[in-house]
């Protein structure tokens, strides 16, 4: 049995990936500070996984999240173009900060693997090609889409320099 960190685990990926998770019989942890997400999304599975309520940029909550874990599935995040345009420093905050400090965290941690989860944004909003592929020229068009293509560049280098 492995064990697994789910930030953003109660949005409705990670909720959705935390039951998938539960059901075979795996051992979870969510980190998330229940801004957006509803801890309804756990119903049933409530006595079944860790909870860990807090903010991905506080290093000492994210340290403790990751401590004993072997693979992370960072589905956290700012997830709003329209609030990135009015306020696109806690966008960054969050999804790069927050993402860079998590990539550090489980570094130290010795996670095994980290599973990113990005978004449509960073081929930007505009594009009439449907279904988006990953070859798609990356434009995104709003601070989010930047924030979620920076994030996804920093689990990149760290996969490749530090073998996630």
């Amino acid at each position: 049995m492995a064990r697994y960190l789910i930030t953003g685990g109660v949005g409705f990926i990670g909720s959705n990936l935390a039951h998938t998770l539960v059901a075979r019989r795996e051992s979870v942890r969510i980190l998330d500070d229940f801004s957006s997400g509803r801890s309804k999304n756990l119903d049933g599975i409530q006595d079944r996984v860790e909870i860990v309520r807090g903010d991905l940029r506080d290093p000492v909550v994210v340290a403790r999240a990751v401590e004993g874990i072997e693979i992370v599935f960072h589905q956290a995040a700012l997830n709003s173009n329209p609030r990135s345009i009015k306020e696109p420093g806690p966008t960054n905050a969050v999804n790069v900060g927050g993402t860079v400090l998590l990539l550090e965290a489980a570094r130290k941690a010795g996670v095994r693997r980290l599973v990113y989860a990005s978004s449509s944004s960073v081929y930007g909003e505009l594009s009439p090609v449907l279904p988006k592929t990953e070859d798609l020229p990356l434009l995104p068009k709003a601070p989010y889409g930047v924030s979620k293509l920076a994030a996804e560049l920093y689990c990149r280098v760290f996969a490749q320099v530090y073998g996630f």
